[in-house]
């Protein structure tokens, strides 16, 4: 069993005036007392449900999403012998911590069971008005070195481009569309796009800013950053700077149990309130 858990960290928004807010609709979800009643099969063989909610202090909730599986078990192994696994379902589970007064949420990082996305898609399973947009919290450094400079070359590796419709601008907007019109031309899962001036003197048009930062807060299902870097010149030095992995997170192995969901739960939870509380409130 895996036992290092990552926490990553996002500022959320309402997408209008009139949307209720987000810890307003979780605290409908946790009154409805069945809990088989709280779930929503948001796409095929994806059922997730509300498990644990409750109030952390004053600005903050915390509480534990679980994705129910329901096909495709794993066998169970006993000594030489393997059986069928005799369960109705597996929980696989995902702890999460909203303060609701400064607009954070700090969500365990783990795609394959429950993306910050999914958490947005139940919500408005619920309420269709329930919509919201998240961006990664990220520390300001790199990027401010980033901006301050003229840029001589850029890299970006996306895993699953198949959503680019969040980015905006015409130049983004064109960009976005070719990179997904060359993944599904050569059913390419993974694409890495380099802009650079070569031997060339000069820099790069001050556009690959706004792209950068785009694809840096894009956080919608299948699509995944997994490299963006830059060249940029400061005070006449070339610097090479990463741009996601100054992404505020917190990691770290936990002595979870090997069995109970509840222990488990308490542990990551205390874990997660620990950390974002230092990091970002």
């Amino acid at each position: 069993m895996e036992k290092t858990f990552t926490f990553r960290f996002y500022a959320l928004h309402k997408n209008k005036a009139a949307t209720p807010d987000m810890v307003g609709e979780l605290r409908k979800i946790a009154a409805i007392q069945d809990k088989k009643a709280r779930e929503k099969q948001l796409s095929q063989d994806y059922t997730i449900r509300l498990e644990e909610f409750e109030d952390d202090g004053t600005d903050a909730v915390v509480g534990e999403l679980v994705r129910r599986q329901g096909t495709n078990f794993p066998s169970e192994i006993k000594g030489g012998a393997r059986k069928a696994l005799t369960v109705e379902g597996l929980g696989h589970g995902i702890v999460f911590r909203f303060n609701y007064k400064k607009g954070v949420l700090g969500i365990q990082h783990d795609a394959r069971i429950i993306s910050p996305g999914r958490l947005l898609d139940y919500l408005a399973a619920f309420n269709a008005n329930a919509i919201y947009s998240i961006t990664p919290k990220i520390d300001d450094k790199n990027w401010e070195k980033f901006n301050s400079g003229q840029t001589r070359k850029i890299s970006i590796r996306i895993a699953n481009p198949d959503t680019m419709h969040d980015l905006t601008g015409k130049r983004n907007k064109a960009a976005g569309e070719g990179i997904k019109a060359m993944s599904d031309a050569y059913d390419a899962p993974s694409i890495l796009i380099e802009l650079s001036m070569g031997h060339k003197k000069g820099f790069l048009s001050s556009a690959v800013g706004s792209l950068a930062k785009q694809l840096s807060k894009m956080d919608v299902p299948g699509f995944r950053l997994d490299k963006l870097s830059a060249v940029t010149v400061v005070n006449d030095a070339s610097e090479e700077i990463d741009l996601i992995e100054e992404r505020i997170v917190a990691k770290d192995t936990l002595d979870i149990d090997d069995r109970d969901p509840d222990k488990n739960y308490a542990i990551k939870k205390a874990y997660l309130i620990k950390e974002m509380k230092k990091l970002v409130g």
